[in-house]
């Protein structure tokens, strides 16, 4: 099995590549088409702004690359600003269009109340929605390290697998056919973290 992790030069990857180390797992990673060859499994990360990541990926021809691999039923994992592009569009700077992969758009936590403190930063609880090998051995209502200030809405609520309390219940895990994503971040979330690496990489 050959994992491939996007690296487009844009957030610190140390976090997760330290986390797959420690699982003893081998990756590569992935900046230019090329790198996708071979590749059977992919993980997604993203720190940063929503319309420079994806201006980037396209730079690269990579959102072109990430797209044929879904096609091919090639296992995907976005995580937090990976997880949201996976989507039709944000609103952070203006509306700014995503892979559209999912249905559901991205909006700021101040929508809802401008009393709400953001980002959104530190330890959540996930409540399950449903049963997920991702989830694997994991207990309902456990801890993930969360960054963000934008959520998900006008989704299909048949891809959630569970969904966090933060003012309002808001959509912290998704999976519909081979592609996952996770609004947290499971590289720095400890053991339920590597849990859930582990059960991505040997359970999808």
């Amino acid at each position: 099995m050959v994992l491939g992790i996007v690296d487009i030069g844009i957030g610190n990857l140390g976090s997760l590549k330290a986390a797959l180390k420690k699982l003893n797992i081998q990756f590569k990673t992935c900046g230019t088409s090329s790198d996708f060859e071979g590749v059977d499994k992919i993980i997604l990360p993203g720190v940063g702004n929503f319309k420079k990541f994806m201006s980037t990926l396209k730079s690269n021809k990579i959102d072109k690359i990430i797209l044929e691999k879904v096609k091919k039923n090639i296992p995907l994992l976005g995580i937090c600003l990976g997880f949201q592009i996976l989507f039709e569009s944000s609103d952070e700077d203006g509306k700014t269009l995503g892979l559209n992969i999912l249905r559901g758009n991205f909006g700021h936590f101040n929508e809802i109340s401008k009393q709400i403190k953001v980002p959104h930063t530190g330890w959540n609880e996930c409540s399950i929605k449903k049963k997920n090998n991702l989830f694997y051995n994991i207990l309902d209502n456990s801890d993930f390290y969360f960054s963000h200030k934008y959520y998900l809405k006008d989704f299909d609520e048949k891809i959630v697998v569970t969904k966090t309390n933060y003012h309002i219940d808001f959509v912290s895990s998704i999976k519909t056919n081979n592609i996952y994503g996770v609004q947290f971040h499971p590289e720095k979330s400890q053991l339920n973290g590597l849990n859930l690496l582990k059960n991505f990489i040997y359970g999808s």
